[in-house]
């Protein structure tokens, strides 16, 4: 029986002190009037501070101090997309078996940036450097999955419409899109889903919407004007995985139409040696890791073993041309090698890629790529 998705509620809150009297730090503040609530000078140990709450759920509220914005870190030996990330929250309430986040976070609790304005400063100065054209929330948590209760879109969507350039990505599995249809713009904001069986969500994604509410969700988003993305990602080879992937793309097909797909993008399952102890520790039900024959790469992460990654692509982007061919789909993670096996060009030789691979300069036209 597929189980609810279940909200944060922190047990704590740690404010950091130089944001204690932002607006937006009262905004949360005042959702909280039964939960203790403790300002320090400084978060400088954060593990301490967890260590101490005893597992408990906490929320830090932090005046962020390095770069909010970075450019996805890639791995090393593969090809990378120009995708850049802006890591205003870390941490997730889902409980995904193969989330690299179990690796470096605590998942009980989640840390806020809550200096704004800061991300704002280093918008203005990542693009005089850069013709970024993607960006997304979703590298250190789910994008959408604490809305209900931080309500970080009221700040920064309304906003963005001063930086014509950017189009943001929301990435979540989750169906939490009600403050994106408030505050978003369909010419700037897309919500990306991860899509796997419901056999998959059930056993390994545990506490996240159930495959029907966030396809449901995307219809919602697209009703309203806006393109959304997809992420097959992990792509995880259970028994009979062709028979069951293809019936989520067959479910994608009914209800979004082939032109308000933004991108899409696969990935095979992949994991660090420190993740695998993790998983194998913590999550012994989970039969994600018997699922195939992996091999160690370049980039030090376990991956199923090459040719299988190229059927398994194969596979896929064959049931996603044969509904349409000019949905443009792109590999995550995976290197030149394997791209000209599965597509048979690299994605800068492909126009349905460009605008995905190749950065636009802030003179061109946006009419030519926007959503």
């Amino acid at each position: 029986m597929y189980k609810k998705m279940k909200l944060f509620h922190p047990d704590q809150i740690i404010v950091e002190q130089s944001v204690k009297n932002s607006s937006y730090t009262k905004k949360l503040l005042s959702k909280f009037n039964a939960v203790e609530i403790s300002v320090v000078s400084e978060l400088r140990d954060t593990k301490k501070i967890l260590k101490k709450a005893g597992g408990k759920p906490v929320l830090l509220i932090t005046n962020y101090k390095g770069n909010i914005i970075k450019k996805c870190p890639g791995s090393k030996g593969v090809l990378c997309c120009n995708y850049y990330v802006a890591n205003l929250i870390n941490g997730c309430p889902f409980k995904c078996s193969y989330c690299i986040l179990q690796d470096y976070l605590n998942c009980g609790s989640i840390m806020l940036c809550a200096n704004i304005d800061s991300f704002f400063d280093e918008l203005k100065s990542v693009i005089r450097q850069n013709y970024i054209l993607r960006l997304g929330t979703g590298e250190l948590a789910d994008s959408l999955a604490f809305e209900p209760m931080i309500n970080l879109n009221e700040e920064i969507l309304p906003r963005l419409k001063n930086y014509p350039n950017i189009i943001l990505e929301l990435k979540t599995k989750s169906a939490n899109i009600e403050s994106v249809l408030k505050y978003g713009s369909p010419n700037q904001v897309v919500v990306g889903w991860s899509l796997n069986p419901q056999e998959i969500i059930d056993s390994d994604e545990i506490n996240t919407a159930s495959l029907e509410k966030r396809l449901t969700a995307a219809k919602i988003m697209v009703q309203n004007g806006y393109k959304v993305t997809f992420h097959f990602d992990p792509i995880i080879l259970i028994d009979s995985w062709e028979t069951k992937y293809a019936k989520v793309i067959d479910k994608l097909k009914q209800i979004i139409p082939p032109e308000k797909i933004a991108w899409l993008s696969l990935g095979g399952l992949r994991f660090s040696p420190s993740l695998k102890r993790i998983i194998q520790n913590n999550r012994p039900y989970s039969k994600i890791l018997s699922t195939g024959e992996f091999v160690m790469c370049n980039d030090s992460k376990f991956r199923y073993f090459r040719p299988i990654r190229i059927k398994m692509y194969k596979t896929m982007i064959e049931k996603i041309f044969q509904w349409n061919d000019q949905i443009p789909v792109y590999l995550c993670m995976e290197t030149n090698q394997v791209w000209k096996e599965v597509f048979g060009y690299l994605p800068s030789e492909k126009n349905t890629l460009s605008y995905v691979y190749s950065p636009y300069p802030r003179n061109q036209d946006k009419s030519e790529v926007s959503l």
